[in-house]
């Protein structure tokens, strides 16, 4: 990276021990095998475009998906905590980081105003897992797309994760497949996840304003993939 800078636009949450272990699992996982596979997936799309690009990352935590990114020219960061963002500065593998400008956004993803348009949104390991994923942040994505941009987000498989869960959660999570939608994202709320089927998602898309859209379940044995996730693309 040539240039970054840090703003803050909402309260930070975290500490710097939190952030210091959370930097050291980075330093794990980008030696796994899903890792490869998800940075094989960023670069291919990134590479897809025929000009340089302007990228978001939404939950960067300390810029584990940095150095995937090609072709970037412009790339903004938003996370919570403003010391995953300070970790983030000097990301993992920051060596192989190309993007000519970095910006690092301290805010909450759901309530971070987007005034650019992105050739390219992508997030992984937040949506689904601690932040919903409902038709209003698709719709809100959709529109701070460029045309022709690409989203790209990883959501937890709520059945991947029954074997590690107790018989109180997994009953939870069974009655909360048939609840309205408004108890479910209470519920959801309550137990502090937002774990996903895929027919959820694909519900979801067919009311979006994306007319393009892929889905694909990937299983990981990575210590902090523990289960299967579902990854989805989708074009403006």
């Amino acid at each position: 990276m040539t240039s970054h800078e840090i703003s803050i636009r909402a309260p930070s949450v975290g500490d710097r021990d939190s952030s210091a272990q959370y930097r050291d699992s980075d330093e794990l996982e980008v030696q796994t095998d899903n890792h490869e596979r998800l940075c094989k997936t960023l670069t291919q799309i990134t590479v897809s475009f025929d000009n340089s690009i302007t990228a978001l990352d939404l939950g960067c935590g300390t810029g584990r998906y940095f150095h995937c990114l090609q072709n970037v020219e412009t790339l903004t960061a938003v996370d919570l905590s403003l010391e995953m963002l300070k970790q983030a500065r000097f990301p993992v593998r920051g060596e192989a980081v190309t993007a000519r400008r970095t910006h690092l956004i301290c805010a909450n993803v759901l309530e971070v105003h987007l005034t650019a348009h992105f050739d390219f949104i992508y997030s992984i390991g937040v949506f689904g897992e601690f932040v919903p994923w409902d038709l209003f942040t698709c719709t809100g994505l959709f529109d701070a797309l460029k045309p022709g941009g690409k989203l790209f987000f990883t959501v937890v498989d709520v059945f991947s994760k029954y074997p590690y869960m107790s018989k109180k959660r997994r009953i939870a999570e069974t009655v909360n497949l048939i609840l309205p939608s408004l108890y479910k994202r209470k519920l959801r709320a309550q137990l502090g996840t937002f774990y996903m089927t895929e027919r959820e998602l694909i519900n979801i898309f067919k009311r979006s304003k994306f007319k393009k859209f892929q889905i694909s379940r990937h299983v990981s044995t990575a210590r902090l993939w523990k289960g299967a996730h579902y990854e989805c693309l989708a074009t403006k």
